[in-house]
């Protein structure tokens, strides 16, 4: 059994919330005052989370990202946050300094895609690798779709060797790729004036989905907590991709 103040704590141990990005809302951010036995990984507090979370009984949420991101100015009945206070179900958020965890988000898409020569941006956050043997930014996106479950891409002709990585939200970071040198950049969303600056410039984009960018690394999350608090039951709800093609 643990609180969700020792659980924050024991994260916050190897995973500091400090760390976070300055715009982030990471952290216990609802806290029941239980102990509880069991603990639910999954990437957002939706309410098909929160229902997995009652069927297994576990009384703290982990997510990825952030239950509460702007202020709430009010809350009904129907709300989320309203329904877990009614549950007594805690919920931590680890979202940027998560990322920035040597293991975190990055680092398994990395090792999904089997990059090697990793080498962290200064964020922390985004990072540079090389592909073992050249391909197409097609076939790339190919294997992309086969790992993470969908992929659309520019330049698809073009041949990559190294590659320039963000999970989740990619846009604006267009100057950043050119200086890491990257022939492809592979994030979960970036816009439309990204992509067609970067193409301008010759580098392809792989554009995989914000969620499924990300929530290949819940396993990593749930494994960071089994190893910092033996004796929980930690399970992962992998949730369903937000959009889907028809």
């Amino acid at each position: 059994m643990a609180s969700a103040k020792q659980l924050y704590s024991a994260l916050n141990e190897i995973i500091p919330f400090e760390n976070q990005e300055s715009w982030d809302n990471s952290g216990l951010l609802l806290d029941s005052g239980k102990d509880s036995d069991k603990v639910l990984v999954c990437l957002d507090v939706t309410s098909e989370a929160v229902s997995r979370a009652e069927k297994n009984g576990a009384g703290i949420i982990v997510s990825h990202h952030p239950l509460i991101f702007s202020p709430l100015k009010k809350l009904s009945e129907r709300d989320l946050v309203y329904r877990l206070v009614e549950k007594e179900i805690s919920v931590i958020c680890a979202h940027t300094n998560f990322d920035k965890y040597e293991r975190g988000t990055g680092y398994c898409m990395a090792e999904a895609l089997g990059l090697g020569n990793i080498q962290f941006c200064e964020d922390g956050i985004c990072l540079t690798g090389r592909l073992t043997e050249e391909d197409s930014i097609s076939a790339v996106a190919k294997k992309c779709k086969d790992i993470f479950g969908a992929a659309s891409f520019s330049l698809g002709d073009k041949k990559v060797k190294s590659v320039f990585l963000c999970p989740g939200s990619g846009g604006g970071l267009t100057e950043e790729v050119l200086a890491g040198g990257a022939d492809c950049f592979i994030t979960g969303e970036c816009s439309y004036h990204n992509v067609l600056d970067l193409r301008h410039r010759d580098v392809g984009v792989i554009t995989l989905g914000h969620d499924l960018s990300e929530r290949i690394s819940l396993p990593s999350l749930a494994g960071l907590i089994r190893g910092r608090v033996p004796g929980l039951q930690v399970s992962v709800f992998m949730q369903k991709a937000l959009t889907e093609s028809v």
